[in-house]
């Protein structure tokens, strides 16, 4: 599975995130813009900023778990 965010530069002041946020969600539950994903197969889920960093931090853990599990490397 593949997944889309969007971050900004480390250090964002709150207020900005979370206006960001609220629009970003706010146009994420249009009907519209949720037709247009869906026939793209994207399926989105809005998440408050601290729960995509859980997110991003779980997938990372989990893909780096499976790679040392099976002693993945990437090689030049």
């Amino acid at each position: 599975m593949q997944w889309y965010g969007i971050v900004g530069p480390a250090n964002l002041p709150a207020p900005i995130v979370a206006r960001l946020n609220g629009e970003i969600n706010r146009m994420l539950e249009g009907t519209d813009l949720r037709e247009r994903l869906s026939g793209e197969a994207l399926e989105p889920m809005p998440m408050t900023p601290e729960q995509f960093g859980r997110y991003i931090r779980d997938d990372v853990a989990r893909w780096s778990r499976l790679a040392k599990e099976r002693n993945i490397q990437i090689s030049e």
